[in-house]
């Protein structure tokens, strides 16, 4: 079984264990059920506050260092305070980035990042400078409504 496949099962049994057949759960005990979970799900793939940081800057290079980006430098910013949950798919960062190499090339951009079993975070998407600048309409598609506003500032759109 999956871990999001056992998420979703732990949530019919926690639902089918605090309602009984004659009643029906309220919207807000729903809703705190529904936190538990996403709270259950974020401390299960977020790796500890000892070593976050480490485990993502050496993720942010690598997949930087893989798409032959500057990566000797990196400097990580989060563009919001903890890890967004949606549904059953592993908890998302989203954070600043700016880079450079030895040869002092330069990049910058937004990206999303997910957290997976506390041990390390995959790179679901990055959205350079040069593209929010461009097509800065592109943003709503990964990136969520509140946060946006942050990354045009970051890319200095007015």
């Amino acid at each position: 079984m999956t871990k999001r496949t056992s998420a979703v099962f732990t949530l019919l049994i926690f639902v089918s264990t605090s309602v009984t057949a004659q009643q029906t759960p309220s919207a807000a005990d729903m809703e705190r059920m529904v936190s538990q979970l996403q709270a259950r799900h974020i401390s299960a793939n977020a790796p500890p506050d000892s070593s976050f940081s480490k485990i993502l800057d050496r993720d942010v290079r690598a997949y930087l260092a893989a798409h032959q980006l500057p990566s000797k430098k990196v400097m990580i910013e989060s563009l919001r305070k903890g890890a967004t949950q949606s549904g059953v798919s592993y908890p998302k960062y989203y954070i600043w980035i700016r880079a450079t190499d030895a040869a002092s090339h330069h990049v910058e951009g937004a990206m999303r990042v997910a957290a997976i079993d506390r041990v390390k975070f995959e790179v679901t998407d990055f959205t350079p400078t040069d593209t929010i600048r461009t097509d800065p309409a592109s943003l709503a598609a990964i990136y969520p409504s509140p946060i946006i506003p942050a990354i045009r500032q970051h890319a200095a759109i007015r």
